[in-house]
């Protein structure tokens, strides 16, 4: 899981089965202090956050129980997704 800022949006006119009707954000992610690490990473979002906000994100098995908790989920093509806002950061 990382931290970090949303920095954009990625368009796209097809997405894969189970991603429909959300969107994929580029989070760009930060170290503990808060400094940016160069890392951009492209999440689904099922929470509605927007531009500079302060997320998480989570990778592999906890990307796809965000999108669809259980153990049924394994179908879903997804490997990171924004898993809470962070309010207040800063």
């Amino acid at each position: 899981m990382i931290r970090g800022t949303v920095v954009g949006q990625v368009w796209a006119t097809r997405k894969a089965r189970g991603l429909e009707g959300h969107k994929l954000l580029v989070v760009a992610a930060r170290d503990a202090e808060g400094r940016s690490t160069g890392r951009l990473v492209v999440a689904v979002d099922v929470l509605d956050a927007g531009a500079g906000e302060d997320v998480t994100v989570a990778f592999g098995s906890g990307a796809r129980n965000v999108l669809r908790p259980g153990p049924e989920n394994r179908d879903l093509l997804c490997d990171a997704a924004v898993a809470a806002i962070v309010e207040g950061a800063g």
